[in-house]
């Protein structure tokens, strides 16, 4: 098994932690948004089986989360994440690459992919749990309820998760608990809450033009998520022009941990195949 190596760059001055391993072809893993997610917290069972199957893997912490700087720029907070990733990638003289990205992480990489100057220079795309309208109402809600208490990330967990187990998961709650309360992360995460007085918000529903996708992509889901509307992930790969869907029985937002061993060989079979 590879090793998994922790590592911390400065990357235009910022302070910006990656865990990395393997080598090969790179594969980048995107984490998502949630109270105390990071590279750890989303892909400890990925990320060592991507290495072994003769891939680098590069897993970020997003601007404002993990061991990176909290960073918040209120002006344009995904560009200036997908900006800081870009710089990363060019500091680990990463040229064009497999990406992964789940929910959040997702979502920025179809910001870029659907944009008029992508950023990143994406070889295959896999996405998890990610696209379709934004999380809003309840769910939302409910996501920014954490309030620092351990029984509080208890409940952050099991919105993500169909087993109840994952929430009883000691290591699982301590990591997340210790990615959610390090110096400057509650703050970064909860100004998402915040908006200028005179902000124009968000239009509601998928902000993404899907045609302007121009890579082979595989969208992944699982079917009983609680945070996204039924059938997102089928209208997103329906809108994708030529993608892959998988959708894992029983999961909820994070196939890639409920659904560990289904999920790595279904997105290695994506990134590995020769001709889609």
């Amino acid at each position: 098994m590879s090793e998994i190596r922790s590592r911390t760059l400065d990357v235009d001055g910022v302070h910006t932690h990656l865990l990395e391993a393997g080598e090969g072809r790179p594969v980048v893993l995107l984490h998502g948004g949630a109270w105390g997610e990071c590279a750890r917290t989303a892909w400890p069972a990925a990320l060592p089986e991507l290495a072994a199957a003769g891939h680098r893997v590069i897993a970020p912490d997003w601007l404002g989360f993990g061991g990176t700087a909290k960073i918040v720029d209120f002006a344009d907070r995904a560009g200036r994440m997908l900006a800081h990733l870009a710089r990363l990638l060019e500091e680990l003289s990463v040229g064009e690459a497999d990406v992964v990205g789940l929910s959040m992480g997702g979502s920025h990489l179809l910001r870029d992919q659907t944009s008029d100057a992508p950023l990143l220079k994406v070889r295959r795309m896999v996405l998890v749990s990610a696209g379709g309208p934004p999380v809003g109402g309840a769910a939302r809600e409910a996501l920014m309820a954490f309030d620092g208490t351990v029984e509080s990330m208890r409940d952050q967990i099991r919105l993500a998760f169909t087993d109840p187990a994952w929430a009883r998961d000691e290591e699982m709650v301590a990591a997340r608990m210790e990615a959610a309360l390090a110096p400057g992360s509650y703050e970064a995460f909860a100004s998402l809450g915040l908006r200028a007085p005179d902000a124009v918000p968000p239009p509601l529903g998928d902000p993404f033009d899907y045609a302007r996708v121009r890579v082979p992509t595989l969208v992944t889901a699982g079917d009983r998520d609680r945070l996204k509307p039924a059938g997102f992930a089928e209208e997103v790969a329906r809108a994708i022009p030529d993608a892959r869907l998988e959708i894992f029985p029983g999961c909820g937002h994070c196939p890639q941990l409920e659904a560990a061993t289904a999920w790595n060989t279904a997105v290695l079979a994506f990134l590995d195949k020769e001709t889609l």
